[in-house]
């Protein structure tokens, strides 16, 4: 299992619609709104790191009003 931290640009006053589609998907246990450079922060758990690589890629980024994302694997 690999666990990892997504953080998410959403375009202006979008926050709250892509952070409730991200929410949607499988791999995702939670989204939230967060304030500071990235607007949204998804918590992912995946089978394997190319698992996360596919949930990130096609998934998340594929989202409309998605703009750039930032990915941090949790180690411990």
């Amino acid at each position: 299992m690999v666990e990892a931290y997504v953080m998410i640009t959403a375009a202006a006053g979008t926050a709250r619609t892509v952070a409730e589609t991200i929410s949607e998907l499988d791999e995702v246990s939670r989204a939230r709104i967060i304030a500071g450079e990235f607007d949204i922060i998804a918590e992912v758990e995946a089978a394997s790191n190319q698992e996360l690589l596919s949930v990130v890629t096609e998934d998340i980024q594929s989202i409309e009003n998605v703009g750039h994302t930032r990915t941090c694997i949790v180690l411990e």
